[in-house]
């Protein structure tokens, strides 16, 4: 098959990391794979490493003046302004179109996204509660069909094989990682860092995302920022992973997350809200903990339980680990989407 796969994203986000490893593992397939997105892109200097058909996309193809050359399948990595006209189809063309969405909308965006819901063969939300997001506001529920996001397993198998031992290591360590700063998320997981080393010793806290100095000031402020590490945004993240016992979500709105998956990939325990997105990926006790949004003392708790109980740890760790594995890994979503290509242009 041709396939083009189409994304607007500047930065490594979730719909353009998902976009590059769908195109990695399709062309390993034997199929012809041609990315369209920013020139300057993320997207565009890896799949230039990796010697991945690119081509950037114009202000004529986002204006509709230019369509993106014809192929059998059109898949679109993320919703944005230009999606409405990059997704019309030239005239006497019979291509089938994809459209992949890993973010919660506001109304006008939902509707918007409706409005030219009818040019997919099927819509891709990332999880159950953006899927009952697109159906509440009345598109067809025989277009949606939820594909959970790609995670290339590879490297964070090495950090999954050495957890067991990370298990009986002293100080215990607890993370939380950002792509964006979030002052609120931020100034939270320094609460629940507060709150747990003043209760129990031996516990150290590692954020991993861009410097931000206030955070630094604040937890010099508090009295934790010895036992406090803020590494700068790193391109060896297993490594990293492979360092905790813990991971955080401190968000309390909707949100899916990458850096989740890349935890629970790496066999580290996650403590994660109740919020859309991020809850839709954990069933609480058995592939990680949920807990109420906003609440140091829950927070504090589920820590409590978890280096209290290092069986317990032990289980979810490789619980977590399997389910990624088995439902989110590249080897079985690259193989899912080549199925449902196929079955769409046979209709």
């Amino acid at each position: 098959m041709k396939i083009n796969l189409i994304n607007c994203d500047m930065d490594n986000c979730i719909a353009s990391y998902n976009a590059e490893i769908m195109a990695l593992f399709l062309k390993k397939a034997g199929h012809l794979v041609s990315v369209y997105c920013e020139k300057d892109s993320y997207l565009f200097s890896q799949c230039k490493k990796m010697k991945i058909d690119v081509f950037p996309i114009t202000w004529a193809n986002k204006l509709g003046l230019n369509p993106i050359p014809n192929a059998d399948i059109n898949d679109f990595y993320g919703f944005s302004s230009f999606v409405k006209n990059l997704s019309t189809p030239p005239k006497g063309t019979k291509n089938r179109s994809f459209l992949r969405l890993y973010s919660f909308y506001d109304q006008k965006t939902l509707e918007k996204i409706k409005n030219i819901s009818k040019r997919f063969y099927k819509i891709f939300p990332a999880c159950q509660s953006l899927k009952d997001d697109l159906s509440n506001i009345g598109i067809d529920e025989e277009k949606l069909f939820v594909f959970y996001p790609i995670l290339n397993m590879t490297r964070w198998e090495s950090a999954k094989l050495i957890k067991t031992a990370m298990f009986l290591k002293r100080p215990f360590k607890i993370g939380m990682s950002y792509r964006l700063i979030n002052e609120e998320n931020m100034l939270f997981y320094l609460k629940i860092a507060k709150k747990t080393i003043t209760e129990i010793p031996n516990v150290d806290f590692i954020m991993v995302g861009p410097r931000y100095e206030k955070i630094r000031e604040k937890a010099r402020e508090m009295g934790i920022s010895h036992r406090l590490d803020m590494l700068d945004l790193r391109t060896d993240m297993p490594e990293v992973m492979a360092m905790l016992h813990i991971f955080l979500k401190t968000d309390n709105k909707p949100n899916i997350s990458r850096s989740l998956i890349e935890a629970m990939a790496s066999g580290v325990v996650s403590i994660v809200p109740r919020v859309k997105g991020l809850s839709d990926f954990i069933i609480h006790d058995y592939n990680g903990i949920l807990t109420e949004p906003s609440n140091v003392s829950e927070y504090f708790f589920a820590i409590k339980k978890l280096l209290s109980n290092p069986p317990l740890c032990q289980t979810i760790s490789l619980v977590s680990y399997n389910y990624i594995n088995d439902n989110m890994s590249a080897q079985v979503l690259s193989k899912l989407s080549q199925v449902i290509y196929e079955e769409s242009l046979q209709v």
